[in-house]
């Protein structure tokens, strides 16, 4: 799922205890991962929250 972030250049903040932080490269969206998730859908959920911002770099024809 970090790989995904990383990919659309977003800024990948090392974890102080149990979340990382991964910023925008626009500077105005920050989202916060769990490192051990408990919910079944947390990867899905958590990339469909990535591919809705507006500054994710999307290619053309998808």
């Amino acid at each position: 799922m970090l790989g995904e972030f990383h990919e659309a250049n977003w800024k990948i903040v090392d974890p102080r205890k149990k979340y990382y932080k991964v910023k925008c490269p626009c500077g105005k969206h920050i989202r916060t991962i769990h490192l051990s998730p408990s919910k079944p859908n947390y990867v899905r959920d958590t990339l469909g929250w990535l591919y809705r911002q507006p500054c994710y770099p999307w290619e053309e024809g998808t």
